[in-house]
């Protein structure tokens, strides 16, 4: 679950952590950072690690798109597996740009 960290000293939020040079607010640091340790993870993997309290799928795409376009500067990005041939995506996983034709590439850990 994505929570506000607080300063043990004074209990003030601490102000969001940086991901790839970007700062991410917190529900999206913690989408992001989910996708990097899953690779492969559904819609409704994130949504019941990031979302305890219930959403829509479609609020799971939103900020996938959203966090891309935060990260469109970088030279990594979130994508979805469309093998599958649904409508839906088979997993997200965290990709590299190629520099020379801007597609993506997977990232191999």
């Amino acid at each position: 679950m994505s929570r506000i960290e607080l300063c043990p000293r004074c209990g003030q939020p601490l102000p969001p952590r940086e991901r790839e040079g970007v700062y991410l607010p917190a529900r999206k640091a913690a989408i992001f950072d989910f996708v990097r340790q899953h690779p492969g993870i559904t819609a409704e993997g994130i949504r019941a690690h990031c979302f305890p309290d219930g959403t829509r799928i479609k609020t799971i795409h939103v900020h996938i798109v959203q966090i891309n376009d935060l990260m469109a500067g970088t030279s990594v990005r979130i994508e979805g597996d469309y093998s599958s041939g649904k409508s839906d995506h088979g997993g997200y996983r965290i990709v590299k740009r190629s520099k020379r034709s801007g597609r993506t590439k997977a990232r191999r850990r």
